[in-house]
């Protein structure tokens, strides 16, 4: 059974996208980047879901943000949710195709001032192929934001969860997906964060929804989630 992203991130656009979330995620990219706005940049936002960051972007000032993700329905998620939380004028802003990175367009190389690839590199089946090829959309003195998969003692586990995840019925995903997201709530409560929220604007349900699938490991460490790396392309 293959999982849809599209559906997933539908569903939380429909239930929690809001200006809220949508100051979170500008808080996040200003954060990230250590500055106050993106005025006049270009962003590259590969494997794009809700187009939640797309639309951080221009509201923070882009002047392009080119949305791409494989998963037709997270195609169509973003044009809504660009209609429905930009003002025309920077609806244009935003170019929404259908792209995957690790067979990229020419006219991607070198194209960007910011290649956002949050969460999404480790899900393509050839993660480093589309690390280097993200990192090759990226302008000189431009900014690539990653976010891959750890690596750790626990990552067979993982891997094994994932795969009966795959392969259980749709009753059955539920309650791994219940107890993922109850783990994480009480981890959040324990470490004094809202419990259900996200810092990034996401959501902790849906972000344990799109979690449990095949993907491939990074570099090893201690810590589970994810690596987060920003880099300069020098």
């Amino acid at each position: 059974m293959k999982f849809s992203f599209g559906e997933n991130w539908s569903r939380y656009s429909a239930a929690h996208l809001d200006e809220r979330r949508l100051a979170a995620a500008e808080h996040s990219l200003r954060t990230l980047l250590q500055c106050d706005g993106l005025q006049g940049l270009s962003f590259f936002d590969v494997g794009c879901g809700s187009g939640l960051f797309s639309l951080a972007c221009v509201r923070l000032g882009g002047h392009r943000a080119v949305a791409i993700d494989t998963d037709e329905e997270s195609l169509a998620v973003t044009r809504r949710n660009v209609e429905a939380f930009l003002e025309p004028p920077l609806r244009d802003a935003v170019q929404i195709r259908r792209g995957d990175i690790v067979n990229p367009q020419p006219e991607w190389a070198g194209g960007f001032d910011i290649v956002y690839a949050w969460g999404s590199l480790h899900h393509t089946g050839a993660m480093w192929q589309a690390v280097e090829n993200a990192a090759a959309c990226c302008a000189e003195g431009g900014r690539l934001i990653l976010a891959i998969y750890n690596h750790t003692f626990l990552s067979p586990v993982w891997l094994r969860v994932k795969q009966l995840y795959q392969a259980a019925p749709p009753w059955m995903g539920w309650v791994m997906v219940a107890i993922l997201w109850a783990t994480r709530c009480t981890a959040r409560l324990v470490a004094g964060k809202h419990p259900f929220g996200s810092e990034r604007g996401m959501s902790v349900w849906y972000d344990r929804l799109a979690s449990p699938r095949p993907g491939l490991a990074s570099t090893r460490t201690r810590r589970s989630g994810c690596n987060e790396f920003v880099f300069r392309k020098v």
